[in-house]
């Protein structure tokens, strides 16, 4: 009998209108509410915040893609000046990720730096309760215990993880999601793909993770065309976050795998977003999933159609092509002298022993090679 253990502390409510019941879930009277500054800006964070009556609530907007240790400290300050009680992160994974750290500095003393990245310190038992609220279908954010933050000081965005970060609810509504862009629903969508396949071929898999990864990639696979095609097709938006959010309790239980683990220079060093510095190494790492997955992955492939891992391979680059994204490492800016340092960092990234292949500086300079 396989032996495995599976934790989802999170309440998670998903529904349509699912932000109007936000005041139920609150902490205490005082609320941060941390987002970018296009959802401040535009109006959208303030439309949920105005669902906390009675509350007093205050707003950090310097969130920015691949956040930075320098704004976590900023919004740990505002929280901190607030006395905040609840902190409530609303966004991609950028502003979710940053909720989690502030909502546990918040009742803690100084920088992210002294528990992160080199820091010799332990974060103490979060008190300040912790709402995440995604309005992109791709993260899965607000049901993992990882943040990912960028240490400008050393160069490199690493994970961070520990149990602080699972967020006391996740509250997803998808009519958060139908003014996404074509591009970003693209980028994000296919980000939560390569969640769900790198869940399934992990070497640390458990049943429960597969059977909610094999679901997510079928309905990436069926609604994310249609999602990019028309924004406001509700069926499509509404699957494509249910997809989001499985993949992201899939891999909250495995972790990933090599394609994040070679994203991290891709975004640190030429800017691309998380989704598509995932999703570029997509097709090259299901083309060698079988070397240590063969079985598991002709399973994969003949619940979701495919005759063989190439096909499967060749379909999802299609999907991408299909969106106008990425397939080529050339198309992002890289350049042949650049494979092996790519490699060497995401070799530097534990989980890239994770994937169902040997992983070295070798093979995985060669992998890059072949989508130059």
């Amino acid at each position: 009998m396989t032996e495995f253990s599976y934790c989802m502390p999170s309440r998670i409510v998903l529904g349509k209108g699912s932000t109007a019941r936000l005041k139920q879930y609150i902490q205490g009277d005082r609320v941060l509410i941390i987002c970018d500054p296009f959802l401040y800006q535009s109006g959208a964070a303030e439309r949920i915040g105005a669902n906390l009556e009675g509350c007093t609530v205050s707003y950090f907007h310097a969130i920015e893609p691949n956040p930075s240790c320098e704004s976590v400290d900023a919004a740990a300050e505002a929280a901190r000046a607030l006395g905040a009680q609840t902190v409530v992160g609303i966004g991609g994974g950028s502003s979710m990720d940053v909720s989690k750290i502030v909502s546990c500095l918040a009742g803690d003393e100084g920088s992210i730096y002294d528990y992160y990245s080199g820091g010799t310190r332990t974060l103490s038992p979060r008190t300040v309760r912790l709402i995440c609220i995604p309005t992109t279908a791709g993260t899965g954010s607000e049901v993992t215990n990882v943040g990912v933050f960028t240490n400008k000081k050393k160069g490199i965005k690493m994970p961070f993880v520990t149990d602080q970060f699972w967020p006391d609810v996740a509250l997803l509504d998808p009519e958060l999601t139908y003014s996404l862009p074509p591009a970003v629903t693209a980028s994000t969508g296919m980000d939560a793909f390569c969640h769900a396949i790198e869940a399934y071929w992990n070497k640390e898999s458990q049943p429960i993770c597969d059977a909610l990864a094999v679901e997510a990639m079928r309905l990436v696979l069926a609604h994310i065309k249609a999602a990019y095609d028309d924004g406001n097709s509700e069926t499509a938006r509404e699957q494509m976050q249910l997809a989001s959010l499985l993949a992201g309790v899939a891999f909250s239980q495995t972790r990933t795998t090599g394609i994040h683990a070679v994203s991290f220079p891709l975004t640190t060093e030429y800017g691309a977003s998380h989704g598509t510095a995932c999703s570029i190494t997509l097709p090259a790492f299901i083309r060698i999933s079988g070397e240590g997955a063969q079985a598991k992955m002709d399973r994969l492939c003949a619940a979701l159609g495919y005759e063989s891992i190439p096909q499967f391979a060749d379909a999802v680059e299609a999907l991408m092509v299909s969106m106008n994204m990425p397939t080529r490492l050339s198309q992002l800016g890289v350049q042949e002298d650049a494979l092996e340092h790519i490699a060497q960092v995401g070799l530097g990234a534990a989980i890239i022993q994770l994937t169902p292949a040997v992983m070295n500086q070798e093979t995985v300079t060669a992998l890059l090679r072949s989508i130059l």
